[in-house]
């Protein structure tokens, strides 16, 4: 517990590799309770652990440091799990969030609910543009994550790298979507 506190306050500070070091310590038991929702879908399953420090990490601020962090991670993650098991609607999902902002800030028209197809390509159209603004290497992994909707291990097949840079490469680059579109650049 009290390594959890100093890790959560060097992350609120600022250190180099404390969130990595944060993701180290709790990815394996979140990518376990994540298998536990999700069932045999690995892939799926580590998506969701990355989505849970996307939207954990800017609430440290907001997070108590005399509570245990762990059962703060797996609520999030939970949550993230049965809002994927809801839509399982394709592999846009688990980039449904920033899409949604994205399209308020700039105003797209949304299409009426009857046309489900339609508004679905309009968020494709919209993730194709988004993505062109990441560099090479995220660009390429989540083009064939999320578009494509391989899975890591046809990534690694294809790209002829570990799975563990995969996730790693996946992460970062969800992130910069995720940082571009809260931007108030992006408005």
């Amino acid at each position: 517990m009290d390594k959890e506190k100093e890790l959560l306050q060097q992350a609120l500070e600022g250190v180099p590799g404390a969130h990595a070091e944060i993701i180290r310590m709790f990815r394996p038991r979140l990518l376990r309770a994540s298998q536990d929702l999700l069932g045999e879908r690995r892939d799926e399953a580590d998506d969701m652990v990355q989505d849970t420090f996307l939207v954990a990490f800017p609430r440290l601020k907001q997070c108590d440091l005399s509570a245990p962090v762990y059962p703060w991670l797996r609520q999030i993650c939970v949550r993230l799990c049965y809002a994927r098991r809801r839509s399982r609607d394709g592999v846009l999902s688990c980039l449904e969030g920033e899409l949604q902002a994205y399209m308020r800030r700039m105003n797209v028209q949304r299409v009426g609910s009857g046309l489900a197809e339609v508004q679905a390509q309009q968020k494709l159209e919209i993730l194709r543009e988004l993505i062109k603004q990441l560099p090479p290497s995220g660009r390429q992994i989540i083009q064939l994550r999320n578009v494509h909707g391989m899975s890591y291990d046809q990534i690694g097949q294809v790209l002829a790298i570990p799975r563990g840079a995969i996730v790693e490469r996946l992460a970062e680059a969800r992130g910069q979507l995720r940082r571009f579109v809260e931007s108030p650049l992006a408005a």
